[in-house]
């Protein structure tokens, strides 16, 4: 039996939640969660769905208040085929489906697809499994860790708290600074052993012949698996891939890999040899699951990645992604109780001993929204429709 919902209302919060820290990479430095939280209702049910923008990863939307309204408008855009009349989800996934949008407006179709999955997982009363139609391959994932630009007293901590936990993989942030590098190398492998799974991520901040001194410094720390060297569009990769000192490295396309033509064109060149699936840049889980396969097919391998500040709501989706993606070669998120210093889901959904999570059956798509806490945590708000004065 169909299960069908008529949408009457939608609001965009825009979030402030500090962290417990700074975190800093080479694009940015930031000091609080400001994700985009999407609320829909129709015929008593609600769902919620998480957007994060970031202007270097899918473009630029539009800064502070001016970023409310036009997020609004793209939601508004989304959802207006869907508005005024009863649709189910197989209407709403093929709709998706054949829905076109620039790469910005990827964050809000994610934000929107995961509201529409919340609110069919109500209305059906089955969880994201039975929505979706896919079982869990998994029962639990494990998620690696990630070590920020800081101070190297703040470094020493993280390895250290990392190591305590168990942690088996570390995703290390790095710019241009060669001596900087060549440190957390060196105090990375001192504190977690030279047969630690390390690799780097650039994003985008190198020039080739940064590249090029970069990766001897890496090959001299037995870390081989280098993510996103030079940022969207850049022809240097392939100069680099040329290169002798290249040899024996895999490079991992982050923000390059926005769409579906982004990735049948890296398979086609050979440009890149992974890809970092994340479900707010890419467009959401559904988004997310096509890339994988369509990577595959093409012989790249992907991981799955997340962005600073991912409030419960993608912290509890991109848990479903990996329990699906049985290829993710990594799985990072899951931060929750360690960066955020609330949040707005009842359930903490960080990662245990070893970086293992269970998996979430039996209550839709596994978070329940606090809406009080979402109230206090924002710092504005908007109708998306029914329009004000309609």
């Amino acid at each position: 039996m169909k299960q069908y919902i008529k949408l009457d209302k939608a609001e965009l919060y825009a979030l402030k939640i500090p962290f417990k820290m700074d975190f800093t990479h080479a694009m940015a430095s930031r000091s609080f969660s400001d994700s985009l939280i999407l609320k829909i209702e129709g015929q008593g049910k609600r769902g919620f769905g998480e957007a994060i923008i970031r202007d270097y990863v899918s473009g630029e939307i539009g800064e502070n208040a001016y970023l409310l309204e036009n997020a609004k408008e793209i939601i508004a855009k989304i959802f207006e085929p869907l508005m005024e009349k009863e649709i189910s989800w197989k209407e709403v996934k093929e709709y998706f489906n054949f829905l076109s949008l620039k790469s910005h407006e990827l964050p809000l179709l994610c934000a929107a697809e995961t509201a529409l999955l919340d609110i069919f997982c109500h209305t059906s009363g089955g969880d994201i499994y039975d929505v979706l139609k896919k079982g869990p391959v998994r029962q639990s994932v494990q998620y690696g860790g990630i070590l920020p630009i800081l101070p190297f007293s703040a470094a020493e901590y993280f390895l250290g708290m990392y190591e305590r936990a168990n942690i088996r993989n570390i995703r290390i942030k790095v710019g241009t600074d060669l001596d900087y590098n060549e440190e957390i190398f060196k105090l990375s492998r001192e504190k977690l052993g030279r047969d630690f799974d390390l690799r780097v991520d650039a994003n985008a901040s190198w020039s080739l012949e940064t590249a090029l001194a970069c990766l001897k410094v890496c090959r001299k720390y037995g870390i081989f698996l280098i993510e996103e060297p030079f940022g969207r569009n850049s022809e240097e990769i392939f100069f680099l891939l040329k290169a002798p000192e290249s040899s024996d490295f895999k490079f991992v396309a982050d923000e390059s890999a926005l769409t579906i033509n982004d990735i049948e064109s890296m398979a086609e060149n050979k440009s890149y040899h992974m890809i970092n699936l994340r479900l707010s840049k890419n467009g959401g889980l559904l988004k997310i699951l096509k890339l994988a396969e369509i990577a595959e097919k093409g012989g790249l391998k992907y991981q799955i990645g997340c962005h600073v500040g991912e409030t419960g709501i993608l912290s509890a989706v991109g848990r479903v992604a990996a329990s699906i993606l049985s290829g993710a070669m990594y799985v990072d998120g899951s931060y929750d109780s360690y960066l955020l210093s609330q949040n707005i889901t009842s359930e903490d959904f960080s990662f245990g001993f070893g970086g293992v999570a269970e998996i979430i059956r039996g209550q839709g798509l596994g978070f329940i929204v606090d809406e009080n806490k979402l109230e206090m945590l924002s710092i504005g708000k908007t109708r998306c429709f029914p329009r004000v004065g309609t």
